[in-house]
């Protein structure tokens, strides 16, 4: 035999009741969730984006070194083809290396050059771009 359950659903109103959103406390000062939640955002995206100005001048130059690494790159090893693996094992080793130091954070060495790491972690984003344009020109 089958069990039916029989299912009930309960409408809430945020109209006087505190238990619909508990983070919330009763003094709301006259401010809907909506403008509370845009309010949020616009607190979080203002901070992320003083991280992201907070040097940047050195981090665009790390990008675009890297950038101009990954053309140099292509170039000088393309000559002549024979260390087309080596190379390509290399680019792969190096660009692993760098982002397994920027998100292990466990090590006490990797926690005091964070910023160095951080600063490696761009020219690595710009090799990759870099090495990914040229290849379209093959």
């Amino acid at each position: 035999m089958f069990l039916f359950r029989r299912m009930t659903w309960s409408v809430r109103s945020s109209l006087n009741d505190s238990s619909f959103s508990p983070s919330t406390s009763n003094s709301t000062n006259g401010r809907t969730r909506i403008i509370r939640v845009i309010q949020e955002f616009q607190t979080k995206l203002g901070s992320k984006i003083q991280e992201v100005k907070k040097n940047l001048p050195l981090k665009l130059f790390f990008f675009l070194v890297g950038f101009y690494c990954a053309t140099a790159f292509a170039t000088v090893i393309g000559q002549t083809g024979d260390w087309d693996i080596l190379s390509a094992a290399l680019a792969v080793a190096v660009v692993e290396g760098i982002g397994a130091l920027m998100y292990r954070a466990s090590l006490p060495l990797v926690r005091k050059s964070r910023s160095l790491i951080s600063l490696f972690n761009y020219w690595k984003a710009g090799l990759t771009l870099g090495l990914f344009l040229d290849s379209f020109k093959y």
